[in-house]
């Protein structure tokens, strides 16, 4: 896959389509509560800004599903998104049709940008109404996406418009291509990937494709616990997918063919429930009683992990090893953290996370600095990581 950068491009007063991902988090009061997302859109507007491009920033703001939703509105995030670009000012468009967008772009100087309203309000965005793409693109001479996070979609705003206009990557998403690709293409052996969660009907085809790519696998969270059931472990009450065991055998068998290990745990953090009052244990996995659910994966586990990724070059982290959200069941998840970020800043690792709720542990952690790179993206990463092509790159194919 050829990359198309803003390298050796300039605008001179020519109109770009840049679609970011604004779609930042909000509290009950409508404040935001995490401006990563906006930030990691400044160095492609910075750039556009320098090459006197006319920007008509597009993002989606929720999940309005085609109607106007006040506490959805862009206008909503205006304000901390000029903080952000430390621009002077920016022309918030209400909801309107492309022909008065077009009207109000052919007044603006270069360098100028214009934020059109949450393109979710309109019901052709999802629909990838091929009139309205046509519309919205005669208002512009380029299209910039700068959003891997919706890349997986085949809306207006990511598919069709790189289709209808002369197409590139934006600084931000060209970043995630490169890091990505170290885990995916151009990989530094030996290679770790340790994938959490709680299921694995939806990291089905990840796994599958993992296991024909890296050295060691690392298997946590509940999702574990489905491969322990299937290795003969009693699991207790833990939670487990016992119609998904013929997956498992099937993943097993596939990484045995590819060479890849896999690590399961072998010492567990019991209680009796998450809130029980008493002590968690960390017990043998062969020690399991039925009274007992596995929240988080033991000691030894932990150090078989670091041991492991001492021994890596490239390393890849999706997913929570146990109940993050509830301590001490956040140990594993700080401790394995902990060692990988002082692998990386030891220049010895290269690492790359991704996915929410690995995020937002390794947040609380505050460890994500640690890191050699932090994905965002959610769906987006994990068909990408399966080997799906995505709509809103197959420009790049063409």
């Amino acid at each position: 896959m050829k990359l198309k950068t803003l390298d050796n491009l300039e605008f001179d007063g020519k109109t770009v389509i840049l679609r970011c991902d604004l779609n930042v988090p909000l509290d009950k009061n409508g404040k935001i509560t995490d401006i990563t997302k906006i930030k990691r859109h400044k160095a492609t507007i910075d750039e556009l800004i320098n090459k006197k491009a006319k920007i008509l920033v597009i993002s989606h703001l929720g999940r309005p599903k085609g109607k106007e939703i006040t506490k959805l509105s862009l206008n909503n995030i205006s304000d901390e998104f000029v903080k952000v670009m430390n621009i002077k000012e920016i022309t918030v468009l209400p909801y309107c049709r492309p022909e008065v967008i077009d009207s109000v772009l052919k007044d603006k100087q270069a360098g100028s940008i214009t934020l059109m309203e949450n393109i979710r309000f309109y019901p052709e965005e999802e629909e990838n109404n091929q009139k309205f793409a046509r519309e919205l693109a005669n208002v512009a001479d380029y299209f910039v996406n700068d959003a891997f996070s919706v890349s997986h979609r085949k809306h207006i705003s990511t598919y069709s418009l790189s289709n209808l206009l002369p197409s590139y990557l934006g600084r931000s998403l060209e970043l995630e291509l490169t890091m990505l690709s170290k885990i995916n293409e151009n990989i530094n052996k030996p290679v770790m990937a340790i994938i959490g969660g709680s299921k694995i009907s939806t990291k089905i085809n990840l796994l599958s494709n993992l296991v024909k790519k890296v050295d060691y696998l690392v298997i946590g969270g509940a999702m574990a616990n489905t491969f322990l059931l299937e290795r003969g472990y009693d699991i207790g009450s833990s939670l487990v997918e016992k119609d998904k065991l013929d997956i498992v055998k099937n993943v097993l068998q596939q990484a045995k063919e590819n060479n890849c290990k896999i690590v399961l745990p072998k010492e567990v953090v019991v209680s009796k429930s998450l809130n029980d009052d008493e002590e968690p244990e960390n017990i043998d996995i062969s020690k399991m009683r039925n009274d007992l659910a596995i929240f988080d994966v033991g000691e030894k586990t932990i150090e078989e992990i670091c041991n492991t990724a001492s021994m890596c070059k490239t390393i890849f982290w999706n997913g929570p090893l146990g109940v993050y959200e509830t301590p001490p069941f956040d140990n594993s998840t700080n401790i394995i953290g902990r060692t990988i970020a002082i692998l990386t800043k030891g220049k010895l690792v290269t690492s790359v996370v991704g996915g929410g709720d690995t995020v937002a542990a390794l947040n609380n952690a505050e460890l994500t600095g640690g890191f050699s790179y932090v994905s965002i993206a959610g769906g987006a990463l994990v068909e990408w990581l399966e080997g799906k092509k995505l709509p809103g790159l197959l420009f790049l194919e063409n």
